[in-house]
């Protein structure tokens, strides 16, 4: 049996990287699986889509679904895990992937990207999880996976206004270590 069968797993961010990966992995150890991401189709330049990703796993065997939702807007996922739960019942396992980043150097950082990061790094897996526990109290069990970064590592001093910095002491590195908490 795998070690996922019956569960059912939302994972936001997952039509490209990580995410995507993480969602193949559950599938293939017997979850069914949600796919979060803002749009179904492409997005610019960036590779690979929500509709690529659930009919990849679909292909395979696996079982998964899409549910399109763009995340910074605060009442497009108020009820996300309401919807999610539709396609296959109750979430399992949540799976916090989806970030913002606004690879600026810390001396040119806007109050508006800082505060996009914040709100996608910090509040959306805060909301995602306290939509998640009162089912995961009640079937008595559940997972939550934050992911995080390397960003909230300090570079050696001293401090430079460069690509490193607006990395990792920059608003995206303070956001990545403010969801750690």
């Amino acid at each position: 049996m795998n070690s996922l069968e019956g569960k059912t797993a939302l994972i936001t961010g997952a039509s490209r990287g990580i995410g995507r990966a993480i969602a193949r992995r559950f599938a293939a150890e017997g979850a069914s699986v949600v796919l979060c991401a803002s749009r179904l189709g492409s997005h610019g330049k960036l590779k690979g889509t929500l509709e690529e990703a659930v009919a990849e796993i679909n292909q395979f065997g696996g079982r998964a679904a899409a549910e399109v939702c763009n995340l910074a807007d605060r009442e497009a996922r108020a009820d996300l895990i309401e919807r999610a739960s539709k396609h296959f019942g109750p979430i399992d396992i949540l799976v916090n992937n989806a970030a913002a980043s606004s690879m600026n150097l810390p001396s040119l950082i806007s109050t508006k990207q800082r505060d996009a990061m914040f709100d996608l790094n910090v509040n959306v897996p805060v909301e995602l999880t306290q939509q998640s526990l009162p089912g995961m109290r009640e079937r008595g069990a559940g997972w939550v996976l934050n992911l995080s970064s390397a960003t909230i590592n300090q570079p050696l001093v001293p401090y430079r206004d460069s690509r490193e910095s607006a990395l990792v002491i920059g608003a995206y590195g303070a956001s990545k270590a403010a969801g750690e908490q």
